[in-house]
């Protein structure tokens, strides 16, 4: 009987490990970009790899561990988190074309507190090598921030539509 439920909901296994397989190639593609082609990341950037990471991690977990009667469920929060990361990832564009400021954790140029030579090169080691507000790689004139917002929006209205289709 189990086999029976586990076969007719086949596309939900599918879209699960179609997510799990999305994400794991964005963060392969990134870390690509970043130690073949010295790419570097911001911190913004970081932070939008931890939405990738815990989407693969949900997602496939989610295949193995959630009942099929509750796939609806954990798609449900994947939309929810990948719109979430489509905000961020939004951010981090307007962060870019100078919509808004630049964050105070992306950047910190202050030395003023600084008191010795010691303490400059700890706030140096602690200050991103590349700062939230440059783009370091675009295509079409659009950056990875933009292209992730694009990608991300699109993942949560699959999530959410095919929920939607499946009631």
């Amino acid at each position: 009987m189990m086999y029976k439920t586990r076969f007719n909901n086949k596309s939900s296994e599918k879209i699960l490990l179609g997510f799990t397989f999305i994400c794991v190639s964005v963060l392969i593609t990134a870390y690509c970009m970043e130690h073949y082609f010295g790419i570097l990341p911001c911190q913004m950037c970081l932070y939008e790899r931890n939405v990738f990471m815990a989407v693969g991690a949900f997602s496939f977990l989610s295949f193995f561990l959630i009942p099929a009667r509750l796939h609806s469920i954990a798609l449900i929060i994947l939309g929810f988190v990948f719109m979430g990361g489509a905000i961020l990832a939004g951010y981090h564009v307007a962060v870019q074309q100078h919509w808004v400021a630049l964050p105070s954790f992306c950047a910190s140029n202050d030395f003023s507190a600084l008191d010795s030579v010691e303490s400059l090169r700890e706030q140096m080691l602690q200050t991103p090598l590349v700062r939230c507000d440059q783009v370091t790689w675009s295509l079409f004139g659009l950056s990875l921030a933009a292209y992730n917002v694009i990608l991300s929006f699109f993942l949560s209205i699959t999530c959410w539509v095919w929920v939607a289709k499946k009631k």
